[in-house]
């Protein structure tokens, strides 16, 4: 992630949605929770970070949420390409 601004923001709602450990490594992010209501915690943060984009700027990235452990979660930022525009479809 080369936007150094988006990246501190990211990792700013990571910490503020009680992740215990989170890093950006190749556009991903991946948290760990220390708590036993850790899948509410990742739903939580899942739909904050949407949210975040959102904010940004209307349907342009979509947050996708994989689970690595029992604690520890990824969020992807995948871009969302409106195949329309490009004559495509």
């Amino acid at each position: 992630m080369k936007n150094t601004k988006l990246k501190k923001d990211i990792m700013k709602i990571a910490k503020e949605a009680s992740a215990t450990e989170f890093t950006i490594c190749c556009g991903t992010l991946f948290v760990k929770f220390n708590s036993s209501i850790d899948q509410k915690l990742a739903y939580n943060l899942n739909t904050t970070l949407q949210t975040f984009f959102d904010k940004r700027k209307k349907n342009d990235c979509y947050v996708k949420m994989g689970a690595i452990g029992s604690t520890e979660f990824s969020y992807d930022f995948m871009p969302i390409i409106d195949y329309r525009m490009e004559g495509i479809l």
